[in-house]
């Protein structure tokens, strides 16, 4: 509890084991969370910024986050709210959970599960997310991405080099003006030690798109 959860790197994983980030957090949910596989707990520190420590993938593929209940359950249900639950396939040995809020199901559901497998997502690499209900356009140096929205799209770094350089632009399509209009524009560095994460979604405060990003440690 005592390290900075925004800048530490998750600790190694030993075989089948996923990694959990949110997108933004349900007013009244507690951080850390409380993780269920099988019928073992753990407790897991989520971050907006950074991926969490691994856990490890059940048998059944089936992880949970859960809320105990603080009044008995009726008889036979189980003494918790299942907050999200992921299913991982059993093809995928390291995958990455993205929490997306959601409204509240009768089941009592909070989060979306993005299962996203990491397999094909390696150092240097950024995954691309529009959560948004707006065409996204993505300018990696000269490789355009369009990005429909709930689509996501994976930008392979090249290989050979430990670091590169890369002019990068965010736009967005206005249907009223039949026209893009530049989000931002700058220049990263990819790194191949890391793998980038941009999420695109709606501000509703400032009636816009926002965007931010997630860093995922490569593992060794």
């Amino acid at each position: 509890m005592g390290q900075n959860t925004a800048t530490a790197e998750p600790k190694a994983a030993r075989g089948r084991a996923a990694y959990f980030i949110y997108t933004s957090m349900p007013e009244g949910v507690e951080n850390p969370v409380t993780i269920l596989t099988g019928q073992e707990t753990r407790e897991l520190i989520l971050s907006k910024r950074m991926a969490s420590e691994p856990v490890k993938i059940p048998a059944d593929g089936i992880i949970r986050i859960i809320r105990k209940l603080a009044a008995a359950p009726a008889p036979g249900a189980p003494p918790y709210q299942v907050l999200a639950q992921a299913v991982i396939p059993e093809n995928i040995n390291q995958a990455l959970v993205i929490l997306v809020p959601i409204k509240a199901t009768p089941e009592g559901l909070l989060f979306q599960c993005k299962v996203q497998d990491l397999a094909s997502f390696k150092g240097g690499d950024y995954f691309f997310l529009n959560l948004t209900k707006l065409n996204v356009a993505v300018d990696m140096g000269a490789t355009k991405i369009p990005l429909k929205p709930g689509h996501s799209s994976i930008f392979n770094a090249p290989s050979g080099t430990d670091a590169v350089n890369m002019p990068i632009r965010y736009s967005y399509y206005d249907e009223a003006r039949k026209e893009w209009n530049v989000i931002s524009s700058s220049t990263v560095v990819l790194y191949g030690t890391r793998r980038e994460i941009c999420i695109f979604s709606w501000d509703e405060a400032y009636e816009r798109i926002d965007y931010h990003g997630i860093t995922v440690p490569v593992q060794n």
